[in-house]
This record gives C-alpha cells, sequence and structure tokens, in this order.
C-alpha cells in the first residue's frame, strides 16, 4: 500500500462517515418537527373534544333540570 492508497481510504471513509452524520442529524431535526407539529395538533384535537363532552353533559343536566342554564348553578 502505498501512501496514496492510505490517504484516499481515509478521505473515503470520513466522507462516508460526515455524510451518515449529516443524514441523521438530519432525521433528528425533521423528526423533531414532525414531533412537535404532532404534539400541537393532538392537543387540539384533546381541546375540541373536551368542550364537546362537556357542552353535550351541561346539555343534559340541563334537560334533567339539574343545572340552570342563567346561572350555571343547581336550580
Amino acid at each position: 500500500m502505498t501512501l496514496n492508497t492510505i490517504a484516499l481510504w481515509l478521505g473515503y471513509g470520513s466522507m462516508i462517515v460526515g455524510g451518515l452524520l449529516v443524514i441523521a442529524s438530519m432525521l433528528f431535526v425533521v423528526g423533531g418537527a414532525l414531533a412537535a407539529i404532532a404534539n400541537k395538533s393532538l392537543r387540539a384535537l384533546i381541546r375540541i373534544y373536551d368542550l364537546k363532552t362537556l357542552r353535550a353533559t351541561m346539555r343534559q343536566l340541563e334537560a334533567e333540570g339539574k343545572v340552570s342554564k342563567k346561572t350555571g348553578g343547581r336550580s
């Protein structure tokens, strides 16, 4: 093996390792961004579901006469 061959192998090896590190870091950043977006969307969906459930429960309690619509308390 000559010095040029060793230098080529070292150069190619460092380029491969560098490329893998760049790809891994890009995947990490994209994964983090997607996780943040999904978390925000999930929280919004949970809030909407909770609000719909609360409204349905209040309507049911009003129909049963346990809660007054004006005061929000017992009638």
